[in-house]
């Protein structure tokens, strides 16, 4: 069934949308996917638990149309232009810390089919790595593909409860991932106790700019309808007010920096590929019926994430923050 539904989108994909893609509006993209889903619908559907079913069902779309090594975070490409080397940016700022901070154990959470993990661990092999997930499909692909890598190693974890022993790590980092915690004080609370003082939290991930309220009715609606199609049911943090309670659970902020402008090529190629999608609406409507519902609402926020991460006019923007604990 998977080839045959990649043959029916693959179809779709030959007609040049180009056009569409520059005249759509906000307005424009809302009234299609209310067409197809149901914009009331689908905010009105609250399902508790949702991480590991989003990110299971999720994981050959991810593999076919955003990255073949398993990267499932966006790529930061700061010419404007898509490259897959965006993918290891992160993770090489990663790299800079350890070097800097001469760290023997880093610990990476929700690290996904371990795409940061076993690129760090080539790259440092003095290095012992740990990567945590909540989801079994990704820790055993991780597993399987580092099996080979002795300094590297993965197991299922929860970042509201993380069973190592207090101080054990240099580094922690966390890409895109912080964003799925509905207290984050908890799961902050947690990585401060296991890092060492000293050490560092780096993270990669999308912050509300303000209180919802703040923004015009579509750009409200837009960034409910991408929050809850990649998962995130509780909405993105308030950068500021996230700020705060990292600083309330001990650590003090050692650089923020919003990167959203690096991430409008990976932006502008989800745009494209929705679009794609959803062009055909018989189309779209028959793949919707065959495949699991959260793959399917993926093309939601590939849709409508260049409207709501937009640097100048959106109502969220992808960060870079380290935060840093104490010496003493």
């Amino acid at each position: 069934m998977q080839q045959t539904i990649i043959k029916l989108l693959k179809t779709g994909f030959k007609k040049d949308n180009s056009t569409l893609n520059h005249q759509l509006t906000l307005s424009a993209a809302l009234a299609q996917i209310d067409s197809l889903f149901g914009c009331d619908r689908i905010l009105k559907e609250f399902d508790t638990n949702i991480t590991v079913p989003y990110y299971t069902q999720s994981e050959w779309g991810y593999r076919f149309y955003h990255s073949q090594q398993d990267a499932i975070h966006m790529a930061l490409n700061f010419d404007g232009v898509f490259k897959a080397d965006g993918y290891y940016v992160q993770p090489q700022i990663v790299g800079e810390q350890i070097d800097r901070l001469s760290a023997k154990d880093v610990l990476e959470i929700g690290c996904g089919k371990g795409f940061n993990s076993q690129f760090l661990a080539e790259q440092h092999p003095n290095v012992k790595f740990t990567g945590v997930d909540l989801t079994p499909l990704h820790i055993k692909i991780a597993t399987q593909k580092a099996s080979k890598i002795n300094n590297l190693s993965f197991q299922i974890g929860d970042f509201n409860q993380l069973d190592f022993p207090d101080r054990s790590f240099d580094i922690v980092f966390a890409f895109e991932c912080l964003c799925h915690a509905k207290q984050p004080q908890i799961p902050l609370a947690e990585i401060f106790r296991i890092l060492r003082p000293g050490g560092q939290l780096i993270i990669f991930d999308g912050y509300r700019k303000a209180q919802l309220a703040t923004f015009d009715r579509d750009l409200q609606m837009a960034t409910c309808l991408t929050e809850t199609s990649m998962a995130v049911q509780h909405g993105f943090a308030e950068i500021d007010r996230w700020l705060d309670v990292a600083n309330s659970a001990g650590f003090h902020v050692e650089k923020t920096e919003d990167l959203s402008f690096a991430i409008l090529p990976t932006l502008a190629r989800l745009k494209k590929l929705s679009l794609r999608f959803l062009q055909s609406s018989w189309r779209a409507k028959i793949i919707a019926f065959l495949l699991p519902k959260y793959l399917v609402r993926n093309a939601i926020a590939g849709l409508l994430m260049g409207f709501t991460f937009d640097p100048k006019a959106g109502s969220c923007s992808y960060y870079k923050v380290i935060l840093g604990r104490p010496k003493i």
